[in-house]
C-alpha cells in the first residue's frame, strides 16, 4: 500500500463530506480511487476492521456523536465499504466513470427542536 494511502483516503473523505473537492483534482477522482482497489480482493474482515478504524477515527478528531450523525456518517462509511469489497473482487465489473459520492443525512437528518 503506497505511504501516502491515509493522505489520500483523508482527501476523498474530506471530499465526500462537502469539502474541497482536491481528490478529484489531484487524484482523479472516482475513476483513480476505483483504478487502486480493482483486484486487491478486499475480504470481509478487512472491510470490518476498516470501518472499525474509520469510526474510531470519527471519535479521536471529535466528529459529533448524536445519534443521527453517527447514523448517517456510520451508514455511509458502510455502504461505501461493500460497494470497496465488491470492486474490489477478481472479475468485479464496476462502472468505470462515476461522480464521487456525496455524503448526505439519508433517513434521520439532524434533531431540530
Amino acid at each position: 500500500m503506497d505511504a501516502d494511502h491515509p493522505k489520500y483516503v483523508a482527501m476523498w473523505l474530506s471530499e465526500v463530506f462537502g469539502g474541497a473537492d482536491r481528490y478529484t483534482k489531484e487524484r482523479g477522482g472516482y475513476p483513480n480511487m476505483l483504478r487502486h482497489h480493482l483486484g486487491k480482493a478486499i475480504t470481509e474482515p478487512q472491510r470490518r476492521r476498516w470501518v472499525s478504524l474509520l469510526m474510531d477515527a470519527a471519535d479521536e478528531v471529535g466528529l459529533p456523536d448524536d445519534p443521527e450523525f453517527r447514523a448517517a456518517f456510520a451508514g455511509y462509511i458502510e455502504w461505501g465499504n461493500r460497494l470497496a469489497v465488491q470492486n474490489s473482487q477478481p472479475g468485479a465489473e464496476p462502472p468505470p466513470q462515476a461522480p464521487v459520492p456525496s455524503w448526505g443525512w439519508g433517513v434521520a437528518p439532524p434533531y431540530q427542536p
